[in-house]
C-alpha cells in the first residue's frame, strides 16, 4: 500500500514538471536526424554511432541516428524513449540496435512536435536546467531517518486543494497534519488515524505563489514520536491552465493519458 501511495505521488509530482518544462526549453538541442533519445542512464552504458568509431559514454538526453548500438553493462540500465512514442527499457548486460520509426504518427505515434520537446527536455536536463535522472524509486520499511512525507514536497502544485500524504511511522496510531504559513502562522490543522488527508472541506482554498510548509506529527497512545515538514506552492490559475493544456497535447499525441508513452513523457 505503502509503495502505490509512493507511486502515485511520484506521478503527479511529475507531471507537472515535465508539462511545464515542454514548453519553457529552448529548440536548440535536438539531433535533426535523430528517432530516439537517451532518457535515462544508470551506470555504464555507451554508444556505438552506426557511422563507425570507438564507443561512447552514453550520456542523458543524447539523440540516436539508425544503426547506433547502445550496450548496458552488468549492474546498469537505461531507457530510451523513440519518436514512434515506444518507451525501451535496457536491462543490466542487454544490448540494441536502434531501428527504423515504428508509427506513422497519429494515434499510434508521437507527433514530431512532442517528441523534439522530449528531445529538448531530456536533453536540457542534463546541460540547462539541473535536473538529473533518477533511478527507480523504491518503498520498504521506514524506520530512523528515512523521510515519511511524499507529497506534496518542494513543488508547485495545480490544485488549490490538495491532498496529502505520508508513509507510516511505527507504533504511531495518529497523525497531525498542520498548514502553516511564514506569514500568517498556522491556517488549520487535523489529526487523522490514516495516511492521507484530503483538502478539508471547511478549509479555504490556497493562494497562488505563496509558499506554504506542512508538518505530520506522529503519536502513539503515550507520546509524540515524530514530525517531519515540506514546503510547496500552488500555480497562479494562468500557469495551472497552461500546464493543463500541455498535459492535454501530450495524451492526445500519445493515444490517451494512460498510455506507456504518455506516462513518460508526462513523467
Amino acid at each position: 500500500m505503502v509503495r502505490a501511495v509512493l507511486l502515485e505521488g511520484r506521478s503527479r509530482m511529475c507531471r507537472f514538471f515535465a508539462a511545464l518544462l515542454l514548453a519553457a526549453l529552448p529548440a536548440s538541442i535536438a539531433h535533426a536526424d535523430s528517432i530516439a533519445v537517451i532518457a535515462q542512464v544508470r551506470g555504464k552504458v555507451e554508444v556505438t554511432a552506426a557511422k563507425g568509431g570507438a564507443p561512447q559514454r552514453a550520456v542523458l538526453g543524447r539523440p540516436l541516428e539508425r544503426g547506433d548500438q547502445v550496450k548496458v553493462a552488468g549492474g546498469s540500465a537505461a531507457t530510451l524513449f523513440f519518436n514512434d512514442g515506444n518507451v525501451l527499457d535496457l536491462a543490466s548486460g542487454s544490448s540494441v540496435r536502434v531501428g527504423g520509426q515504428v508509427g506513422k504518427g497519429g494515434k499510434s505515434g508521437v507527433s514530431s512536435e512532442v517528441f523534439k520537446s522530449v528531445s529538448r527536455f531530456v536533453a536540457g536536463g542534463s546541460r540547462e536546467t539541473g535536473l538529473i535522472a533518477l533511478s527507480q524509486l523504491r518503498s520498504g520499511p521506514v524506520g530512523g531517518d528515512a523521510p515519511i512525507l511524499i507529497a506534496p514536497r518542494r513543488t508547485a502544485l495545480l490544485a488549490d486543494r490538495p491532498d496529502f500524504t505520508w508513509r507510516a511511522v511505527p507504533g504511531a496510531s495518529r497523525y497531525r497534519v498542520t498548514i502553516s504559513t511564514a506569514e500568517g502562522g498556522d491556517l488549520w490543522k487535523r489529526d487523522v488515524t490514516g495516511l492521507t488527508l484530503a483538502f478539508p472541506a471547511d478549509a479555504a482554498p490556497l493562494a497562488g505563489s505563496i509558499e506554504y510548509l506542512w508538518e505530520v506529527q506522529a503519536f502513539s497512545d503515550a507520546k509524540p514520536l515524530r514530525s517531519e515538514s515540506s514546503v510547496f506552492q500552488v500555480l497562479p490559475a494562468a500557469e495551472a491552465a497552461a500546464v493543463r493544456v500541455n498535459l492535454g497535447r501530450i495524451a492526445e499525441s500519445t493515444g490517451g493519458a494512460e498510455s506507456e508513452a504518455a506516462r513518460f513523457l508526462s513523467g
